[in-house]
């Protein structure tokens, strides 16, 4: 959201509303300032949440104590607390060449300004702020409570955050940090303490930061929350912390104490320079610039990462845990980075992570939209259905089916939720999502060393599966995936489906199953054909090529009830049951038919009737267009009719639409009532047959006047073909541009040439043998044959008639191609010259100044210099 000055200086000072609805519109915009009671709070080791009730036994909760008793002097109390510094990292911030900018002070009520003199006197007290003399001010913002009495103070930086330049440091996937826990039997969880005020600024980001307010001009001399590149900085350090890539410099490194240096075998650097000196060393350099590597011996402490300031760990026995809580507070004070002691956990049979609660058995989701989610309100205005469902994606892991359910909640527009018009799905299947995000089920921790199993699920839109494992004969879900089907996969079966269900699985979860063993359940035979046959051709091509990769053991199964369904966990629904919820939940594009099933050779040899073949084509820089219609009497595949229209301000597919259009009319008015039609454009046919949505208003307008001219049709099939085998319709459509006139094809070999050039019967009849019309021998090309003595290569006249000439008007983007019969004779060199010079010239009278320039050489060839003003183009020539 981008802002000027004068925008955001004439914003209200105070927001009425609580902070879940503001900060969540501007969350990564402005710098929230903690509520701050006390910033030096005491810390008693006594009151650390350690082991559980019932099951640890003193020793082991005295023998975890002692350890944190010994680190205590990086433990702080309850509260935003300032932490010391942390060593060898700062935040800087970089704006490029851009200008200072300083906004005005936006104006505080005299009943509030004792709280935000309150909140800038303890800052000051603590060192986190200090008096500025910046070029660049931000203004604060008052957010009031619901109790319309206590605030939320915060910075607004939108303006800042336009010129400071993201860092590339990479935040980890939540997804990879949830697992590795399956061996493990007790847990702890640590909580950094107001981590990123442990975060130096450097004198250029102190200048950055700088905001106003009633009471003066401040700057940050600790890395305040919520600001720009503040969580990648902080990710930065940690990382660093728990993998052990740098050490720090000798000059920081003498800071640390003794016991801290000879637990991690570092020598004592000796005497370093001052304390004073350290902050100036560490604003010139940091630790990841000067890049002094660790010793190979102070290698990873835990073996994972953190997110951001929440650490997790599991280990398989009670003293490996404390191993690893001593040796994660020895590099933690070795950095220097607290720990906020009440929020922390230690020994525990369940941690809460991320929100979710990790356990011996698995993961469970503990979102906080569960609490109150019950009595939520379908909402009113399509952002507080966004914001539902942004909500659930985080959890979408946990719900089976959540792409059939949400599906219809997706298509909702904001006209549809205020008007409250045709609203019954959408809140029948809110009502399902609350009730899934409140029992969501518990997921397993996978396990690298047993195989992993794929249950796939399609219907008419959406694909789903539930990768499991089996344990003690039962699959248990490990997670759920799946995703909406686009348009064009609306129109598969519902065994290709499955099999988009399987890739889908295979996608998100590569790295966590990749080079073990994969079981799959289907219903269907496809997924096994594809991998194993050598013949796949379309779509099966690449879909065979990346299952290739994969250790498949593909089961056949009919029903959920032979055999699947026994082994089956409680998280995992039969799929019938999916089937009869989703009943209800039909989306808009669940509503599309299924494709008919035709087969390419879709008529009979003896079948009588007519065909209808249409073509359209127009040229996108004058937005001139034509069409072409031919209709065929079968058996013998002659014309009954063929015209050519002229179109003005068409795109091509208006000009296919209205190729269709008249075409129809044409029958009509032959009293035809049964009529097989053939086109080369996907997009109409396939509109038409209801396979994909219309969403230009000009081609909406098109497919009504089709829907209602097919009432007047007692059976109507429209197929789909290839260009090539259209070449009757198209020939028609591109001399119709060339003419730039509509026609009617009147004579003979104009017709006998449609005849020879269409390809449709190719593609429509099951057998060649009984059609009246040799398709394979063209007389006009066997006359042709006899001539090629008396061609003159200089001539117009082709050895081709006018009728079987080929008109080159290129109107679309991809050139077109004509497969050559096998039985044609091959054309002489003269004759292929004879018909390229011929084509050349067509297409120069197709475009108007050459023309007038021929005819102007022409004239004056025969009758010398036109006089001045005299008008060449009424001039003939016999």
């Amino acid at each position: 959201m981008k802002m000027n000055g004068e925008d955001l200086d004439s914003e209200p000072t105070i927001y009425i509303h609580e902070g879940s609805e503001l900060l969540s519109q501007l969350r990564d915009q402005l710098v929230l300032l903690p509520e701050l009671k006390d910033l030096n709070p005491s810390c008693d080791i006594e009151t650390a949440d350690v082991g559980e009730p019932g099951i640890t036994t003193p020793d082991e909760e005295h023998k975890m104590r002692n350890i944190l008793r010994y680190h205590r002097s990086i433990f702080l109390g309850d509260g935003n607390a300032a932490p010391a510094p942390a060593r060898g990292v700062v935040c800087d911030l970089d704006v490029g060449d851009a200008k200072p900018v300083a906004q005005r002070s936006r104006s505080v009520a005299p009943h509030l300004s004792m709280k935000v003199y309150e909140l800038i006197k303890k800052l000051l007290e603590k060192g986190l702020v200090e008096h500025s003399e910046s070029p660049w001010a931000s203004p604060i913002v008052i957010v009031l409570k619901k109790n319309g009495v206590d605030i939320r103070m915060c910075i607004d930086y939108r303006v800042v955050s336009m010129f400071i330049k993201l860092s590339n440091y990479p935040l980890p996937v939540i997804d990879v940090l949830l697992i590795g826990f399956e061996s493990a039997m007790w847990f702890m969880s640590l909580d950094m303490a107001s981590g990123f005020w442990a975060i130096r600024m450097t004198e250029r980001a102190k200048l950055i930061s700088a905001f106003v307010c009633p009471f003066g001009h401040f700057q940050w001399v600790r890395m305040p929350f919520g600001l720009k590149n503040a969580p990648l900085v902080y990710q930065a350090i940690i990382n660093n912390c728990l993998w052990g890539f740098v050490r720090l410099p000798p000059e920081e490194e003498a800071e640390v104490g003794q016991d801290v240096l000879d637990f991690l075998q570092l020598e004592c650097p000796g005497e370093g320079v001052t304390e004073e000196k350290v902050p100036a060393l560490t604003d010139t350099m940091t630790v990841f610039q000067r890049n002094i590597p660790t010793p190979s011996h102070m290698g990873p402490v835990l073996g994972r990462s953190s997110y951001i300031d929440d650490i997790a760990h599991g280990a398989v026995s009670w003293d490996q845990l404390c191993e690893d809580l001593n040796k994660l507070l020895f590099r933690l004070r070795y950095w220097n980075i607290s720990v906020n002691l009440p929020k922390s956990e230690f020994g525990k049979r369940s941690i809460p992570y991320l929100s979710h609660e990790i356990s011996a058995e698995g993961i469970r989701a503990t979102p906080k939209i569960a609490k109150g989610v019950q009595d939520l309100p379908f909402p009113n205005t399509l952002k507080g259905v966004q914001s539902f469902l942004g909500s659930l994606n985080y959890y979408h892991k946990f719900i089976e089916d959540f792409p059939i359910v949400a599906a219809v909640l997706y298509e909702l527009t904001d006209e549809q939720i205020r008007s409250k018009r045709d609203l019954s799905r959408a809140k029948e299947s809110f009502e399902i999502l609350k009730r899934k995000i409140v029992s969501t089920p518990l997921l397993r921790h996978p396990d690298r060393t047993k195989p992993f199993v794929i249950i796939p699920h399609a219907n008419r839109w959406a694909a789903c599966a539930v990768l499991g494992q089996e344990y003690d004969g039962v699959i248990h879900p490990v997670r759920f995936t799946g995703r909406v089907l686009n348009d064009a996969e609306l129109r598969y079966h519902i065994a290709e489906k499955e099999v988009i269900a399987v890739l889908r699985v295979l996608q998100v979860s590569r790295t966590l199953i990749e080079g073990c063993p994969l079981v799959v359940y289907t219903r269907y035979s496809v997924l096994k054909w594809i991998v194993q046959s050598k013949t796949a051709d379309g779509r099966y091509v690449p879909w065979g090529v990346t299952l290739s990769h994969w250790n498949l053991d593909i089961r056949k199964v009919k029903k959920d009830e032979d055999g699947l369904a026994a082994i089956m966990g409680a998280g995992i629904t039969p799929r019938e049951h999916l089937d009869e919820v989703a009943e209800s939940l039909v989306p808009a594009k669940g509503l599309v038919k299924a494709p008919p099933v035709i087969s390419v050779e879709m008529l009979e040899d003896d079948f009588e009737g007519v065909v209808l073949s249409f073509d359209g084509a127009a040229k996108t820089s004058t937005r001139k267009g034509s069409c072409g219609c031919v209709l065929w009497k079968l058996p013998g595949w002659s014309v009954m009719e063929a015209q050519g229209f002229i179109l003005g301000d068409v795109t091509v597919n208006d000009a296919e639409y209205n190729g269709l259009l008249k075409g129809l009319q044409m029958a009509r008015e032959k009293d035809i009532t049964e009529l097989v039609v053939v086109g080369d454009s996907r997009i109409v046919i396939q509109q038409v047959q209801g396979l994909i949505n219309c969403h230009q208003p000009n081609l909406q307008r098109k497919l009504a006047e089709c829907e209602a001219m097919k009432e007047h049709f007692t059976s109507l099939r429209v197929v789909h073909v290839k260009r090539d085998f259209n070449q009757a319709a198209d020939y028609i459509t591109s001399k119709t541009l060339v003419l730039d006139d509509s026609w009617t094809v009147q004579e003979e070999d104009e017709r006998r040439h449609l005849e020879q050039v269409s390809k449709i019967p190719e593609q429509l009849m099951k057998s060649q043998a009984s059609l009246g019309v040799d398709i394979r021998v063209p007389e006009i090309l066997a006359d042709v044959s006899f001539q090629k003595e008396n061609v003159d290569v200089g001539s117009e006249s082709a050895p081709l008639p006018n009728a079987a000439r080929v008109m080159a008007a290129v109107t679309r983007s991809g050139a077109q191609t004509e497969a050559e019969d096998s039985s044609r004779a091959p054309l002489g060199p003269l004759e292929y010259q004879a018909e390229r010079w011929r084509r050349i010239k067509v297409h120069q009278r197709s475009e108007e100044y050459l023309a007038e320039l021929t005819l102007a050489v022409f004239y004056t060839d025969w009758h010398g210099p036109p006089e001045i003003g005299q008008d060449t183009s009424q001039t003939s020539h016999d």
